[in-house]
This record gives structure tokens, sequence and C-alpha cells, in this order.
């Protein structure tokens, strides 16, 4: 690996926006390959520092210092994409994700979208509060493989439930995938809805999800 992506790696590790954004720019203009500095410098700090998260080694300030330098990188390389018109590559995976009607947290779901965003996927965020059809709606629009969908309230959890109705009323349940999470939700409630995976923790919803279209689930 070039010099430089190490750079870039190393200063998102080391949550400094201004370094990244420098290195990165310094990069480009040496010609270096954008896609590398995407995937091995980029995409490679994030997926580290979301498994540090995962271990409380770190905390929430730091996963989303991180993100925003990853944030940063990302847009000045596919601004240099798109200068050149080469070909963004295909998202690794598309979901949607959601936390459900009449419930406004958000956290773990910004969480899951910033990971999985600055990693590669596209993550179609529908926002809280959100009714079962509107995670349908969506998940039809993009075309999406998984639908993940937050309760942090147990008064909220049954439309996890509905969620998993509609989708197969839509005939979109054989090829979607859905996965629930969120401090209302547990293993044995996840069996009563008949979703396919349960996350315990926003950083277990990422390497479910991850692990999935990494596995060829597309």
């Amino acid at each position: 690996m070039g010099e430089a992506v190490e750079g870039i790696y190393r200063s998102v590790l080391g949550y400094d926006v201004q370094q990244v954004k420098s290195l990165v720019g310094e990069a480009l203009a040496g010609g270096v390959d954008p896609i590398q500095i995407m995937e091995e410098g980029l995409t490679r700090a994030i997926v580290q520092i979301g498994d540090r998260f995962g271990r409380e080694e770190i905390f929430l300030v730091e996963l989303m210092l991180a993100a925003k330098c990853c944030q940063e990188g990302l847009d000045l390389v596919k601004a240099a994409l798109a200068a050149n018109r080469v070909r963004v590559p295909e998202p690794k995976g598309v979901l949607v994700i959601g936390t459900v009607k009449g419930d406004i947290h958000n956290i773990g779901k910004d969480i899951v979208r910033t990971l999985l965003e600055t990693a590669g996927f596209a993550v179609h965020d529908i926002g809280v509060d959100q009714a079962p059809e509107s995670f349908v709606q969506r998940a039809r629009e993009v075309d999406a493989r998984i639908v993940a969908s937050s309760a942090l309230l147990t008064t909220t959890c049954p439309f996890q439930k509905e969620i998993e109705t509609k989708l197969r009323e839509a005939g979109l349940r054989q090829r979607v995938r859905t996965i629930i999470g969120g401090a209302a939700t547990s293993a044995a409630w996840a069996r009563e809805v008949g979703c396919d995976f349960y996350a315990p923790t926003a950083t277990e919803g990422v390497k479910v999800i991850r692990s999935y279209f990494e596995g060829g689930g597309q």
C-alpha cells in the first residue's frame, strides 16, 4: 500500500479532519488512484473505528469524528471521480433504515447509517416516527435488499412485526431481508416478529448487515 494512502488511513484513526482533507487532496493531485484512496485509506479506517466502538474502546464522539473525517475525504474522492468521468463503484449493498412509528430515537440508527455509508453501502434513511408502509414503499423504490427498523419503546415494537406483514402483502418479503434492533427489542421478540436478523447494538447491526452483503446477499 502506498505511503500516501497509509497516511490517510492513520489520519482517520487520529480523528484529524483537516489532515485527512489535506492528504486526500495531495494524493489525488499526485495521481494516486481515487478508488485506492477510498477503499484502502478511508473505508479500511472507518471499519476499524467501528470495530473499536463495538468493543467499547472509544466513545461515540470519537466515532462521529472519524465518520466526519471519512465523509470529508469521500467528498473529495467523488468529486475527482466525477471530474475525470470515472465510474463510481456500485454500492456494496442497498438497504432502508428507520425508526418505527411513535418513536423518535435516532442515535443507534444514525450510527448504523454512518458506518455503512462510509464503508461503501447505499443506505436510505427514512428517519424517525415512520409507519410500516414507509419502509415498504422506500424498499420498493430503491430495490433494497435489507430493511432495518429500530424501536426503543415497548409501545412501538409492534410496528416491527407489522413491517413483516406489509412486506409480504407487497410481495417483497421473498427478496428483502429484515433486521430489527433497539433497546426495546430482544432475541425472543425477533423470533416472534419473524425477522431474519436481530442486533442488540448498533455496531452488531453493522456487522450483521456487512456479513450478509459480503456473503453474496445481493
